[in-house]
């Protein structure tokens, strides 16, 4: 994605931004939606709906935290007159965390919360008992 200003000298170089990781979390959600029972009962899909637009949201934030560290950071002495360094490191922090966990833990946390059939919990095998932890037999 090129970010392009008016006050940039026509002859400079357009800095552009790495759009991929918009498409990796998306991809993931959908798998993960796949791969679910019972993704066509009316809950999953209403899920997937929802959870499609709070990944669209936070893509929009992700762009806004993108382009904002990218002025705060590479932009030179514009960059330290404009941004202080407290900005500087906010929006560098929620960029970089953004590409790193939060376009692959997303998809997760939507698929968690919206789209995995209700009563997903593993349910314990017939027989099964607590164990003790320290490996000894209780007394009396």
């Amino acid at each position: 994605m090129v970010v392009d200003r008016a006050d940039f000298p026509s002859t400079s170089d357009r800095p552009a931004l790495p759009a991929d990781d918009l498409t990796f979390d998306v991809i993931l959600l959908l798998t993960l939606a796949a791969a679910t029972k019972g993704l066509f009962r009316d809950r999953a899909m209403k899920g997937l709906g929802i959870s499609l637009l709070v990944l669209f949201a936070l893509h929009v934030a992700a762009l806004v935290a993108a382009v904002e560290s990218f002025y705060a950071m590479q932009m030179g002495a514009w960059s330290t007159a404009t941004y202080g360094p407290v900005a500087r490191n906010v929006w560098s922090t929620a960029s970089h965390f953004w590409r790193l966990a939060g376009c692959f833990a997303a998809p997760f946390v939507l698929w968690w919360a919206f789209i995995r059939p209700a009563g997903a919990d593993v349910p314990k095998p017939d027989g099964a008992r607590k164990s003790n932890p320290f490996g000894r037999k209780k007394k009396g």
